[in-house]
């Protein structure tokens, strides 16, 4: 069965959806969206160098780990790439379901993750897309491993 990758506007959309909730709701946080521009250089590359030689659990801990280290949207990256592997995942016949609080544990954890691995919590540039798996992919991939049905 061939894999329904995600497009540059699934992205585009999915994040876009955060931002229009957040403009419903005050609990929903959603800014910077006047300040920064959305990096889409950055995305189109992560559109691009999608691994279509990896299983469905693998390339949705890549949309996970890498819309997250590329910060390519104004804000909202981390719910935006829990909803990418989320809508790839459903794309392709899985489901994906996580308590707010799990969310909350992951991002913890992949902080800590990402500050052992890159000494920064900082955006990454996009050479992270062809980097080996390191213990942010693998914390990624733990995650969606939980939390797939």
């Amino acid at each position: 069965m061939p894999l329904n990758l995600l497009t540059l506007e699934n992205l585009l959309d999915i994040n876009e959806q955060i931002k229009i909730r957040a403009s419903k709701d005050p609990r929903i946080e959603y800014t910077g969206s006047e300040d920064y521009l959305t990096k889409m250089r950055e995305l189109k590359k992560l559109i691009e160098l999608t691994p279509k030689n990896r299983d469905v659990v693998e390339i949705a801990a890549y949309y996970l780990k890498n819309i997250i280290l590329l910060q390519a949207f104004p804000d909202a990256n981390h719910r935006t790439a829990l909803a990418a592997a989320e809508r790839f995942l459903e794309k392709n016949g899985y489901s994906f379901d996580y308590t707010a609080v799990e969310a909350y544990q992951f991002r913890k954890e992949l902080y800590n993750r990402r500050l052992q691995e890159y000494g920064t919590y900082e955006e990454r540039s996009a050479s992270v897309l062809k980097e080996v798996d390191n213990q942010v992919f693998s914390l990624c991939l733990e995650f969606v491993r939980a939390h797939i049905g």
